[in-house]
């Protein structure tokens, strides 16, 4: 999720992939957006200015509300071919100004993630990814993330002490996490590298809520230049009570007489359908990575169709018109971020 105060930053770090293509498509699709909303009808004129590549789906933990830690995923797990990222890939570099590698799964699992990381970026495409930093594990992997041209890097850190960690990350190693965070900071300072961008993601969850503090004072330690302070997703009554916060300050969920809803008001309106897309593992395209076990899958951009013709297919075409009508009737959608400011409680520049 952007934050427009941190666009300032996000320019100079990725103005390297400006191309006037790119531009022009930038300006179609935000001009398509617009007609869309006021027209009520699916306009498009431009392709996805931001794609999500899903490299695997296999995760090592098992965390409680993640559906790829427990068990729940709906759909089959796997690795990305190589070949088929360059396909993919291949197809949208003249469009797209930020590639995303993750989805459900951790990413530096993929034996070939770097491989996909140095790819986009011989092609002049920002990338990202999000991990639990378990595979960080000695001096010379963080060079190769360093080495690699990763623009930004998001770490998962819920918790300042080994138990509020383990709480949330079930399986997962407070301080091998803690050691890999100091190895990537300690590898970019001596390559003299600016990138990657070191992003502390902290959840705020009901037994890690007390514990802001003392995470902003890791973060700085640790040598991170972002801290993001995210409000929990959770599925059902039972995971609200075990892990939302005390404070609704912390929460993306209010109680009304329906129960738990989300503090944004479900508008019949999307911004990611005409902005983004999303390839998993396997080729399925979704529409968000809201749609976890690939529900709303809108074509495969592996078995015969191109990225493009699926954007433009049917059932892409099907499924932006029902979220302009009724977004409220696609389950998914009312368990949304969408429109909420209150996604992210915070997010901190470290470096000022």
């Amino acid at each position: 999720m952007f934050s427009w105060k941190l666009l300032p930053g996000a320019i100079r770090r990725y103005g390297y992939a400006f191309t006037w293509g790119r531009a022009w498509n930038f300006g179609k699709v935000a001009v398509s957006f617009a007609l869309s909303r006021i027209l009520r009808r699916d306009v498009r004129f431009g392709q996805p200015c931001v794609l999500m590549i899903e490299p695997t789906s296999f995760c090592n933990l098992k965390c409680p509300l993640c559906p790829s830690g427990n068990g729940a995923l709906g759909r089959a797990r796997g690795n990305m071919a190589l070949t088929h990222f360059y396909h993919v890939l291949d197809q949208a570099a003249g469009h797209i100004f930020l590639l995303m590698l993750w989805n459900q799964g951790e990413p530096f699992i993929h034996k070939d993630l770097l491989d996909m990381v140095r790819y986009a970026r011989s092609r002049r495409i920002p990338t990202i990814t999000s991990t639990n930093v378990h595979f960080i594990r000695t001096p010379q992997d963080a060079r190769d993330i360093v080495e690699s041209g990763l623009d930004e890097i998001i770490v998962s850190l819920d918790g300042v002490t080994p138990e509020s960690y383990a709480r949330y990350r079930v399986g997962g190693d407070f301080e091998r996490v803690v050691e890999g965070i100091r190895l990537l900071c300690e590898a970019r300072r001596d390559l003299r590298a600016d990138n990657p961008l070191v992003h502390l993601q902290f959840i705020i969850m009901k037994h890690n809520e007390g514990e802001i503090g003392q995470a902003r004072a890791l973060a700085r330690r640790l040598g991170a230049d972002r801290l993001s302070l995210k409000t929990a997703q959770v599925y059902t009554q039972a995971d609200a009570e075990a892990f939302l916060p005390t404070h609704e300050r912390h929460s993306r969920y209010r109680y009304d007489a329906e129960g738990l809803v989300t503090k944004a008001p479900v508008v019949n309106s999307c911004k990611h359908l005409w902005y983004s897309t999303v390839v998993n593992w396997d080729g399925s395209v979704s529409p968000c990575c809201f749609d976890k076990d690939g529900r709303h899958s809108l074509g495969n951009a592996f078995n015969g169709k191109t990225l493009s013709q699926v954007w433009e297919g049917v059932a892409y075409r099907d499924f932006r018109r029902a979220v302009l009508s009724d977004r409220a009737s696609i389950p998914m959608c009312s368990n949304c971020s969408e429109g909420l400011k209150g996604l992210f409680y915070d997010i901190e520049d470290l470096r000022k």
